[in-house]
C-alpha cells in the first residue's frame, strides 16, 4: 500500500495549527499518560544513531549488529507509536472532524483501508499484526503485516513517517506546551 497522498496532507498541517484545532475539538490528554511512550520513541531513535556504539559478541559481524538494531528500532518505533500511545478518546475524537480542518488529514489516515466505519483500519490491521498477528521486515525496506486474512505492504519510510505524525499528534494533544524537536519544522511549509 502506498501513503504517499496522506502523508503529503499531513505534512501540509503545522503543528501550531495542529494544536489549535486539538484545542477547539476539546482533544487534549494529559502529559502523564504519555510520558513512557515519549521516552519508547527517543529509545527507538537512539537505536539507529550512528554515534551510539552497539556492540555484539566477537562472532557477529558489524554488519549484523547494525541490521538487528535497525530492525529493533523500527519495530519499537512502531509498537510505541502505534500500539501503545493508542488513545481511544483522541483516535474516536477524530471522526466528526469537518473537511479542510487541520485534523482532517489525521482522520483520513486513522481510516485509512477502510470503506465502512465498522471495519479495521490500515493502522487497525498493523496494530492487530504487532500485538497477536504477523509481520515481516523485507530487504528492500518494507514490512509485511499480517492480520488473520489481511495481508499488506508498507515502504518503512512511510510507516516511520506514519509513526512521525501519530507522535506529533500526540504532542500537541497534550494539555500543557512542551518544546517540539527541531525538525518539526519542517512541517506546514510546504516541505517534505
Amino acid at each position: 500500500m502506498d501513503i504517499t497522498f496522506l502523508l503529503d496532507n499531513l505534512r501540509a498541517v503545522s503543528n501550531d495549527e495542529l494544536r489549535e484545532s486539538l484545542r477547539k475539538q476539546k482533544l487534549t490528554i494529559s502529559n502523564r499518560k504519555f510520558a513512557t511512550a515519549f521516552q519508547c520513541v527517543a529509545s527507538s531513535h537512539d537505536l539507529n544513531r550512528n554515534d551510539i556504539d552497539f556492540k555484539g559478541p566477537k562472532t557477529v559481524p558489524p554488519k549484523v549488529i547494525k541490521g538487528g538494531r535497525f530492525r529493533a528500532s523500527v519495530i519499537f518505533m512502531m509498537f510505541s507509536t502505534l500500539c501503545y500511545m493508542r488513545s481511544e478518546h483522541l483516535e474516536r475524537g477524530l471522526d466528526d472532524v469537518n473537511e479542510g480542518d487541520p485534523l482532517r488529514p489525521f482522520r483520513d489516515i486513522y481510516r485509512a483501508g477502510s470503506t465502512r466505519k465498522s471495519e479495521d483500519t490500515l493502522v487497525q490491521h498493523i496494530r492487530n499484526s504487532l500485538a497477536h498477528g504477523s509481520f515481516e521486515l523485507g530487504v528492500l525496506p518494507q514490512i509485511t503485516f499480517t492480520d488473520r486474512e489481511w495481508k499488506e505492504t508498507v515502504s518503512v519510510d512511510q510507516i516511520l513517517e506514519l509513526c512521525e505524525h501519530v507522535h506529533r499528534l500526540y504532542h500537541e494533544a497534550f494539555e500543557e506546551a512542551i518544546p517540539r524537536p527541531p525538525h518539526w519544522g519542517k512541517y506546514g511549509n510546504g516541505q517534505s
